[in-house]
């Protein structure tokens, strides 16, 4: 009988290097897959979830739903506001769940694109530029390049006229902290 407890004993003791060699494994593979996820591949998951997010240049923190990721941007739609913000402009984002979404079998939507969206359509927008001290303007896109945007500067509120054109600004996209619009 002796014989008996210790080759069961022996057997646990196997079975519990086993299984703790099989958890070591697992937790391995895990850091190597999460090593592999972009910061776009995590945004990409919370789509739909609430988030918070702290952008270079826009003082308060944005806060919403977000609706759309991109290539190199997201949309985040508050109650009232829909906020277009570069990849490149956040500081921080609070309230995001554990989730990625890979990026095979998406059509990434570039900036470029998004914005030019916006211009074509001739949307009133508010833009934040990044760094400090934190400069705002109003007006619409009128023009969208490869790496830059034309604005015309309006006073808030006045609509998209030749007459109501305050001034034009070429704006580079690493400028830009985040563009907001109310409709």
């Amino acid at each position: 009988m002796r014989w008996e407890s210790l080759f069961a004993d022996l057997e646990a003791q196997l079975a519990a290097a086993g299984q703790a060699g099989l958890e070591a494994e697992i937790a391995e593979r895990h850091r190597g897959e999460s090593a592999s996820i972009g910061f776009s591949a995590r945004l990409r998951g919370q789509r739909g979830g609430s988030l918070k997010v702290h952008v270079d240049g826009a003082g308060e923190p944005l806060r919403g739903e977000l609706r759309q990721a991109g290539a190199g941007w997201f949309l985040l739609q508050s109650s009232s506001t829909s906020h277009l913000v570069p990849l490149e402009a956040v500081r921080l984002v609070e309230g995001m769940g554990r989730f990625a979404a890979p990026e095979e079998g998406h059509v990434q939507l570039k900036l470029s694109s998004a914005l030019r969206g916006v211009a074509r359509d001739r949307y009133p927008v508010r833009l934040q530029l990044r760094g400090a001290p934190a400069a705002s303007l109003h007006g619409s896109i009128d023009r969208v390049g490869l790496d830059f945007l034309e604005f015309a500067v309006l006073e808030p509120g006045s609509p998209r006229r030749r007459e109501n054109v305050a001034s034009a600004a070429v704006v580079p996209f690493r400028a830009i902290a985040v563009i907001s619009s109310t409709r």
